[in-house]
């Protein structure tokens, strides 16, 4: 970028500014923003972003943008500078703070003033030539009530930069100085921060600041809690309580204050102060009930003490009720954004009471562990009028629904879980026999169970027993159905001990889809999953009337519901000894390859509907033998099946192979098939599929096909390089030489990081033929064009593409230790060496993980000793030198350059 006159530098600034913020064209917005990210970085950048910030002509938006980028440049740039120049730069940010702090500052002054508060403290802590910082700013700008918000302001930015990780300090000098900077005048601040306070007519702003920059001392922990007890500064934040304006900020300082007594040890007395005052808080509940604001602000303080405080409440539970009695009414407090607050507290109480049942003097505090599993249950209840709800309400309320199952269980943990399962179920048994007609006075204790369930003991006979008979007595409403059956999901373990009831819950479960909405079908499905799952023995005499099931409503349900039935019934079948299971394989998967061979041998081209009822058949077979994975061993009678299924996904393949999702159905049954048969019943097939596979990447690039051939290369490689394999041998090495040239086409008209999957499945390949298939690879044509392939993945951004990449560059590596194959991939590595450095060295300034520079020095290595010193010297000096100066700076790249010279 050339350099342009300051006049014109500024110009261009907020014309760039103009465009990001205004210009309705995205495109146009793209290349303001990569202009002004590039200008950022820049030399010129500190003169136009300080002519920005002291003109007072500047918009907003340039002056925010000059705070903004001014500190980013002391954080990251201020190498820029001479050191001789940062005392100007210091005294330049210092004389704009009172312009921005006055009351006739422009409108959004106080966000710039943040910005250079924290640019200052960011110079500050990297100027240890700068004496006397806190005195001097305390001197400067703390008597005038007009600039002490900018005295305030710097303190709170100081100690909160000062565990900033990317301000750059090297040695251990530089930490001590900011180490004595900060800690140093941790006295000076509190003292600062008191004479305020007790300032006659401070006005509530600087309150605010006062109460603000405590908090930050606070949590940086350079200002004790008991410093603070000992001041004024301890009643005065409880005192601001009832100012409306300081509210927000006296409950934040509270809280950071009670934080930091969480070693209740070393601050016993601290704590007797705070106490009182915070169980003092509770009738301001009742006197602000109508104001949630209010209200959470208060459960803040409760909520923050009780969890610091938990142990202290186990060993002096008389004494600390209060407390907990106040977190219980926050809970109970119908505005349902500020229960979730309750709720650590809940599980950090339950988790330090544990189970006490004997001990009297816990007895209040299980008493409201009771209590607030009904509160929570009544919180549980749909709105009356739920139809109303938008459908982002209706999802929130679910979720919030999930939460609050957590808190069920933390009563479960001190009260037991029979006890709660009791009064869930005795809530239902009431309003059943009320004969209520509010389907959530159902629902809700129903959702209760299952949200307990693993709490509950498997061998429970106490409470499960009942609410399974009850079942059948519950009202036919969708959403007491759609519960009842997660219930039986949920305790499908407790049903597996008690399987005396199973054909009526299997029943139960599979009139759910029967049922019109598709909740209740889903959850069907995901019960049928689980029941299957852990009762599938008890459930192998089923199977007859599961097939029927199957084959009589599979065609109703949706399809991610037949999936989980499929799943369902597999579980069944993987239970069964290797023979009966064939058998039941073949008996629910016969009637899905006969779908999928009607429509692969189906005259004409089909419509879509006809061939995606082709790829659900295929989904369906792919989900049975997900759960099933394979028989130990697969009956030999089952041999024939693998090239008979074969030739009719061939057939499909022939026609529809070029559709995407047919692609990837058939190659997810393949992958199955891999697994499920061993090699001889493999052995007929491995030619067709390797020829199809090869001939339908070269017509559409799909990552499926790549997938199978490596799958392939890594199941038959050694069987390649035995007795009697040269006919499996050539096959395979067609198959890699016409696999990596079709992908080289695909490349002359993409680039790697448009096409990440085949890039991903490509390289997975070439590292199975590497580990498989060696002297194949190895002595193809091909190999070049492999490791450029794989040189190019280096560019795809997921991390897991890099890292296989320069695995299968350090397989290569090794291999030139064999003198079988150093001939062969030596000419490679010298050929690619330029690339190779480039492209390891920029993913390590990219910044590599650990793993991957392990793999980066590897490659590195190797590659410097296939090339002359004076040749990789050249490379390497093009490839720094073309890295952005705002990455590396000029006067690194000439010290890592000089000690690679040497």
């Amino acid at each position: 970028m050339s350099t342009p006159t300051p006049g014109a530098a500024t110009a261009a600034v907020l014309q760039a500014l103009q465009t990001l913020y205004h210009d309705p064209e995205a495109s146009h917005k793209r290349s303001a923003n990569e202009w002004l990210e590039v200008f950022q970085h820049s030399v010129e950048a500190w003169q136009t972003c300080h002519s920005l910030l002291t003109s007072p002509d500047s918009p907003l938006e340039g002056r925010l943008f000059s705070a903004q980028t001014l500190r980013a440049k002391i954080l990251y740039d201020l190498s820029q500078l001479p050191r001789d120049q940062l005392p100007p730069l210091r005294d330049s940010l210092l004389a704009v703070l009172p312009l921005l702090a006055s009351p006739q500052a422009p409108t959004g002054s106080r966000a710039v003033l943040l910005q250079l508060c924290l640019a200052l403290a960011d110079l500050a802590l990297q100027m240890p030539e700068w004496h006397d910082v806190v005195p001097g700013m305390i001197e400067r700008f703390g008597k005038d009530p007009a600039t002490v918000a900018v005295l305030l302001g710097f303190l709170k930015g100081l100690v909160e930069e000062s565990g900033n990780p990317r301000i750059p300090l090297h040695g251990d000098e530089a930490r001590a100085a900011l180490s004595n900077l900060v800690s140093g005048s941790a006295e000076q601040v509190v003292g600062v921060l008191v004479m305020y306070i007790q300032a006659a007519g401070v006005s509530p702003p600087i309150l605010i600041n006062v109460f603000e920059t405590l908090a930050s001392w606070l949590s940086a922990g350079e200002v004790m809690a008991s410093q603070v007890a000992q001041t004024p500064l301890f009643s005065a934040m409880f005192d601001a309580l009832p100012s409306d304006q300081l509210f927000d900020a006296a409950v934040d300082v509270i809280c950071d204050l009670i934080r930091e007594t969480q070693e209740v040890e070393d601050n016993v007395e601290v704590i007797q102060q705070i106490i009182p005052r915070v169980v003092a808080l509770r009738p301001q509940l009742e006197a602000h009930k109508d104001d949630p604001d209010r209200i959470r602000g208060y459960c803040r303080i409760f909520c923050e003490a009780g969890e610091y405080y938990k142990n202290l409440i186990v060993r002096h539970p008389a004494d600390l009720l209060p407390l907990v009695e106040s977190i219980a009414a926050c809970a109970a407090y119908p505005d349902l954004e500020i229960v979730p607050i309750t709720f650590n507290f809940w599980y950090a109480l339950a988790g330090a009471l544990g189970r006490q049942p004997e001990d009297p003097s816990v007895k209040p505090l299980l008493d409201i562990y009771a209590g607030l599993q009904s509160v929570i249950i009544g919180h549980l209840h749909f709105p009356r009028d739920d139809e109303e709800q938008t459908a982002q309400e209706r999802d929130e309320f679910r979720m919030f629904r999930h939460r609050m199952g957590d808190t069920l269980k933390d009563c479960c943990h001190v009260l037991g879980a029979p006890t709660c399962l009791r009064k869930s179920y005795e809530l239902v048994e009431t309003a059943l026999a009320q004969g209520s007609q509010s389907w959530q006075e159902i629902e809700a204790p129903l959702f209760s169970m299952r949200s307990m369930g693993a709490e509950v003991d498997p061998d429970d006979d106490e409470v499960l027993p009942h609410i399974m008979d009850m079942l059948p007595k519950l009202p036919d409403h969708p959403r007491i159905r759609y519960a009842a059956i997660l219930v039986l999901s949920r305790y499908t373990q407790w049903i597996d001990r008690h399987p005396q009831n199973l054909a009526f819950q299997l029943q139960y479960i599979s009139a759910g889809f029967d049922m019109a909405e598709d909740e209740v079908s889903a959850a069907a499905a995901q019960a049928m999953k689980f029941m299957c799952q852990d009762c599938n023995q008890h459930l192998v005499p089923f199977l007859p009337q599961l097939h029927t099931f199957v084959t009589s409503v599979g065609d109703r349900l949706d399809q991610s519901d037949m999936v989980e039935v499929c799943e369902a019934i597999g579980y069944v079948i993987s239970s069964m000894p290797a023979e009966e299971a064939a058998q039941a394989l073949r008996q629910f998967c016969e009637p899905l390859i006969q779908r999928v061979q009607v429509v692969a041998s189906a005259p004409g081209e089909l419509a879509k509907p006809d061939l995606q009822k082709a790829a659900d058949a295929l989904e369906q077979i792919d989900s049975y033998l997900a759960i099933v994975r394979t028989l130990k061993p697969v009956p030999e009678s089952c041999f024939p099946t693998c090239p008979a299924i074969y030739s009719v996904l061939d057939a499909l393949l022939a026609r529809y192979g070029k559709l995407y999702y047919i692609a990837e159905r058939v190659g997810s049954v393949l992958r199955r098939g891999l697994v499920f048969f061993p090699h001889r019943a493999l052995e007929p097939v491995v030619q067709p599929v390797l020829e199809r596979m090869v001939l339908a990447f070269e017509q559409t690039g799909y990552a499926s096909y790549l997938w199978i051939t490596g799958k392939l290369a890594a199941k038959f490689g050694e069987a390649a390089r035995g007795p009697g394999g040269e006919a499996l041998a050539g096959l395979l090495a067609r198959s890699f030489e016409g696999i990596t040239m079709a992908l080289g086409k695909q490349l002359q008209t993409k680039v790697a990081i448009e096409i990440p999957d085949v890039m991903d499945d490509f390289v997975h390949l070439f590292v199975a033929y590497i580990n498989h298939a060696p002297s194949i690879v190895f002595s193809s044509p091909a190999l070049p064009v492999a490791v450029s392939h794989t040189l190019a993945a280096l560019l795809c951004p997921a991390p897991e593409t890099q890292l296989v990449s320069l695995d299968a560059l350090v397989m290569l590596s090794k291999r030139l230790a064999d003198d079988v194959y150093r001939p062969q991939i030596q000419p490679v590595f010298v050929q690619y060496a330029k690339a190779i450095l480039d492209l390891v060295i920029r993913g390590v300034v990219a910044g590599l993980s650990e793993e991957g520079l392990d793999q980066a020095q590897q490659i590195v290595g190797v590659t410097v000793m296939s090339c002359p010193p004076q040749q990789i010297e050249e490379w390497v000096g093009q490839t720094v030198a073309a890295l952005p100066e705002h990455v590396i700076p000029p006067a690194n790249k000439q010290l890592f350059l000089e000690d690679l010279h040497e």
